[in-house]
């Protein structure tokens, strides 16, 4: 952190509105960056007895990175102004539509911070959000008994069911990745972390951008910038993609990008991935092919009552050809939807067929015994 006094890293045992007390910070990787000049400090918060997760903008080190890039004052704060009301409002917006699988925000507001000599921001805007007992998806990797997979398709259910939940709100959670899907109970996940999300009814600053959330888990179209006017294309299919990625990484702890980087040769990679290549349609035959030889691997990987469901999900999202991203059969109809809904029904189907191997499993060894 620079030595310019920062009141965002003061929260600690102040009192909020609404009688929320913030307890200790928690260090996570958003402080040492952030998504397109976003900062945020994290704590815990509490009130009656109930825990939760607040979110403090530190304004202070998006001011020092505007500056560095050459942005006015008034441009920075405008900014930074926009990020937190557009935030907020969506999550009213999820609030207000029900939206079960998406992390709710509790509260949002100001928190005035004890003032430092010569210190000029004290005034620190944050959002208070369900807090996820058991922590992010990535600490559920690496099981491989049929129980366990029964909960990794519970999780990914939840996380389908998510963004479906946000697509019929007509919102774009363009940031989906293994650290923002959070796990209630141990039996539930939820889709958080909607400060990249585009929104076709509410303006946000990110709306211009070819890749709007973290380009480690961003499509291939989006990474060679290839040029996209419908907001389906443009922004829904992205959704699928990263999808996809959380699905490769509950089972196989990867992901698409991670795969289709260890395959390609340097001459179609995009220059975001240090390669040669500038042309997403030139490029793309070569990505499918690597995309094809990654199935079939992780196909390998399955239990054969699993395989071919699993991987046909993997292949309908994450197809390196966003035109034929989807559901095949909705893709077909005579309005193309993306089919998210029929996602959610074959894992469902999975869920169940996981429990009865579990089953079969647990009598097979109690006979032996």
């Amino acid at each position: 952190m620079n030595d310019e006094p920062n009141a965002a890293y003061r929260l600690e045992g102040i009192d909020l509105e609404d009688g929320w007390i913030v307890g200790k910070r928690i260090v996570t990787g958003s402080e040492g960056g952030g998504s397109g000049g976003f900062f945020s400090v994290s704590y815990e918060v509490r009130r009656n007895g109930q825990e939760a997760f607040l979110k403090a903008f530190d304004i202070v080190k998006a001011l020092q990175i505007a500056a560095q890039q050459g942005k006015t004052l008034i441009t920075a704060l405008q900014e930074q102004a926009q990020a937190f009301n557009f935030e907020t409002a969506l999550h009213d917006l999820c609030l207000g539509a029900k939206m079960r699988r998406v992390v709710k925000i509790l509260a949002h507001g100001q928190a005035i911070v004890p003032r430092l000599e010569n210190e000029q921001i004290f005034q620190i805007p944050y959002m208070i959000m369900e807090l996820a007992d058991g922590g992010d998806v990535r600490g559920y990797i690496g099981k491989t008994l049929a129980i366990d997979m029964a909960l990794k398709l519970t999780y990914l259910k939840d996380v389908a069911s998510g963004i479906l939940q946000l697509h019929k709100a007509k919102v774009a959670h363009q940031d989906l990745k293994p650290s923002n899907v959070m796990v209630f109970g141990n039996e539930m996940a939820k889709v958080g972390d909607l400060g990249r999300a585009s929104s076709q009814d509410l303006p946000s600053l990110h709306d211009s951008s070819s890749i709007a959330g973290d380009w480690n888990y961003a499509p291939p179209e989006q990474l060679f910038q290839h040029p996209l006017v419908d907001w389906m294309d443009r922004r829904m299919r992205c959704d699928l993609y990263q999808f996809a990625s959380v699905v490769t990484f509950v089972f196989f702890g990867t992901t698409v990008n991670l795969e289709l980087i260890s395959r390609l040769p340097n001459h179609v990679k995009p220059f975001a991935w240090q390669g040669e290549s500038s042309s997403y349609s030139n490029s793309l035959p070569f990505f499918i092919n690597a995309f094809d030889e990654a199935l079939i691997d992780w196909e390998k990987l399955c239990p054969e009552w699993l395989s071919s469901s699993l991987i046909d999900i993997i292949r309908q999202c994450g197809t390196p050809d966003y035109t034929q991203r989807g559901c095949r059969k909705t893709l077909r109809q005579s309005v193309p939807t993306l089919g998210l809904d029929r996602f959610v029904s074959e894992l469902q189907r999975l869920i169940l067929r996981a429990s009865i191997e579990a089953r079969n499993t647990s009598s097979k060894q109690a006979d032996s015994q």
